[in-house]
């Protein structure tokens, strides 16, 4: 007993210079996001999950959108409405805003930044399910559902960083509705300094994905144009355990919605700073500073309210928010690790609306500034792993303008203490049992108070002034069991309570219109079971089930009380394998299953929506190899059973869509 895994020496370097040192094995054991340095998988208390390169690349991509590689994971329903839409979809019971999104450690938003970012950029995915650590703040977005907080869990997207030799790759694709892409990549190493590039480029006439006679209605092609642009230096300071990076990432997205004023133009620009050094055995410190800026330009019209199709608004959304985290860790007692740390968020947030004869209105505008001060002990100690941690925040809200209009309160401040526990019992090496708890808070944003709308007939948000703040706890339990190297079960129970829970209600369909209420207390419990298998080395597959049960409890709005919470099914199923066939052809099939889920927690306004089977295959063959370069041939077949379901706010599947790339490396 008392087996650790990987050498200890590997936990000392940062989790892209382990190729140095490590085999394959090694660092399929590693992850880093529970304590920001690698760490043995076995030593973490949270269930995580990793997907690594050669994952992402067995994956059909329904949307183009990096949320939907976590679609086939059990307590998770990967709900993204369109290839021009964010993720809305749930986690654990809960809502979409209560996973937070990490890249590299710093916080990026979990709607925008999955459609933005570009995953040739990624060495791994890192999914940590449960009440997350202390060491993560909450995400201080103003836009689509607020604040997202790690509540249900996080998702790390964690950048290549060592480059060992010089690669390139180019791709090009074409698919259904005459959707067109390329994609080009390359990465070097120039002595101690390792870098990449990319760029892609995706045209397309798409296809009607609104239901009939809705604020999506289309006339014409709803046409769209992504271009994206990114890269990463990374140099090391004569050792690989001192380095600075910086990454950058730009994507524009063009189109409109198939109407004459409709049209759409988004900017989405990405930044990461990170500076880390080994400064002895014990201790390690780490700087990172990022910004990220959101612009959306939307066009509207008066359809269907009125019929008409003449422009009556134009919509601008920007928004710039500054992440900081400064972090130190001392190692002691082996591989035991004391982590403290601040994080700091600024965000400057403004919706502007232009009228038909070209007057500029700004309706939003506000600025927000957050510190967190974290403090987490985790202690190694034979075969137990115990964790304890907790984190002061300090927020304070600045509102210019709400709804046009100044407010009469024109600032809030709060401060929440937040804390975390866990332990994990390693029984075997191959056996082991987990439970974590952890509290958090999340405050109403501007875009929940003052709303997105400037007339009756706008699609959009419905200000609420009269939000007030929530406040969350969640528990988990859970085993991790490996009866033999090739199969893996694992099942987990959660339990998680909010009190005054901001919930997203769809008021009408005629203009597509929410509003943010808080709907006295949720609790939402569930299993998720899990299995992984691979029999044969040609051969691998998995299999999980979710069961949610998740209810509002609101005496006072009996219209509300003892709603399902929006946007959670009542259970979630994903099968699939991958298989190697003769003649070099490579076969993923994932089946996804989505039960009943509801848009609403108003019982007379809800629709409910779900019951639905999506079945994705993924083909790929290699057509040559010489040297070093091979060329691979791909083909995505989505939505096989062309089913052409329903979702919420008036977004509908489109159905069956095929897509074909070429892929050369060299």
């Amino acid at each position: 007993m008392g087996a650790r895994g990987p050498g200890e020496e590997l936990e000392r370097l940062p989790l892209g210079r382990l190729v140095e040192v490590a085999n394959l094995e090694d660092l399929a054991n590693l992850v880093v996001t529970g304590t920001k340095l690698p760490q043995a998988a076995e030593t973490v208390t949270q269930n995580s999950s990793e997907l690594r390169a050669d994952d992402l690349e067995r994956h059909p991509l329904y949307n183009r959108n990096i949320a939907e590689f976590m679609r086939y994971s059990s307590g998770q329903f990967v709900n993204v409405l369109s290839r021009n839409d964010a993720n809305w979809g749930s986690y654990a019971g809960l809502g979409p805003k209560y996973n937070s999104y990490l890249l590299d450690g710093l916080p990026i938003d979990s709607f925008v930044d999955p459609m933005s970012l570009d995953p040739w950029a990624f060495e791994r995915i890192e999914v940590y399910k449960g009440p997350a650590a202390v060491m993560y703040s909450n995400y201080l977005t103003m836009d689509f559902a607020g604040n997202e907080s790690p509540l249900a869990g996080t998702t790390n997207l964690v950048l290549k960083d060592r480059i060992d030799q010089t690669r390139s790759r180019v791709q090009l694709g074409y698919g259904s509705y005459d959707t067109v892409a390329g994609r080009a990549y390359h990465q070097g190493r120039a002595g101690d300094l390792s870098y990449f590039a990319g760029a892609s480029e995706e045209v397309s006439s798409y296809t009607r994905y609104g239901t009939a006679d809705s604020g999506l209605y289309t006339l014409d092609h709803p046409q769209y144009e992504k271009t994206k642009f990114y890269g990463k230096a990374s140099y090391a300071f004569g050792r690989p355990d001192h380095t600075l990076s910086v990454f950058a990432h730009f994507t524009k997205h063009d189109g409109d919605l198939g109407r004459p004023n409709r049209d759409f133009s988004h900017d989405y620009g990405t930044v990461n700073v990170a500076y880390d050094n080994r400064l002895s055995d014990a201790w390690h410190l780490q700087f990172k500073i990022g910004e990220r800026y959101y612009q959306r330009k939307f066009g509207n019209d008066g359809w269907p309210s009125n019929r008409t199709l003449a422009l009556t608004l134009a919509e601008t959304t920007r928004q710039r928010i500054l992440p900081v985290d400064f972090t130190v860790n001392f190692r002691h007692w082996g591989q035991s690790w004391l982590t403290a740390g601040v994080d700091y968020q600024s965000v400057d947030y403004r919706t502007i609306n232009r009228s038909p004869a070209g007057v500029a209105r700004v309706e939003n505008s506000a600025e927000a500034e957050s510190v967190g001060l974290y403090l987490q002990e985790k202690i190694v100690w034979h075969d137990w792993v115990l964790r304890a941690g907790v984190r002061h925040n300090s927020l304070e809200h600045r509102y210019d303008l709400l709804g046009g209009q100044r407010p009469a309160l024109d600032r809030k401040h709060w401060d929440a203490t937040l804390w975390s526990a866990g332990l994990r019992y390693n029984l075997t090496p191959e056996l082991a049992l987990y439970a974590n708890a952890g509290s958090s808070f999340m405050a109403p944003t501007a875009k929940q108070i003052g709303g997105t709308v400037a007339a009756p007939t706008d699609e959009g948000n419905l200000p609420n002034p009269s939000l007030r703040p929530e406040s969350g706890l969640g528990k988990d339990l859970g085993i991790d069991w490996r009866p033999t190297r090739t199969l893996s079960l694992g099942a987990r129970a959660f339990h998680n309570e909010i009190s005054s829970a901001i919930v997203d209600n769809v008021l009408s369909t005629q203009p597509s219109q929410a509003i943010a209420v808080n709907a006295g207390s949720v609790t939402a419990m569930g299993l998720e079971l899990d299995l992984r298998h691979a029999p044969l080395e040609r051969f691998q597959w998995f299999a999980n089930l979710t069961l949610n049960h998740s209810r509002v409890s609101n005496p006072a709005q009996p219209d509300q009380d003892g709603s399902a919470v929006p946007f959670v099914p009542e259970q979630l199923a994903n099968l699939g394998f991958t298989a190697r066939l003769p003649g070099e052809l490579i076969a993923s099939p994932y089946l996804h299953w989505v039960g009943r889920y509801w848009d609403s927690t108003s019982q007379r306004s809800r629709r409910a929506f779900g019951d639905y089977a999506l079945l994705n295959l993924r083909l790929q063959r290699q057509m040559m190899r010489y040297g070093g370069a091979s060329v691979d041939l791909t083909l995505d077949l989505n939505n096989l059973g062309n089913r052409r379901f329903d979702m919420p706010f008036d977004f509908r599947d489109p159905g069956f869509n095929a897509f074909a790339a070429v892929d050369v490396r060299f």
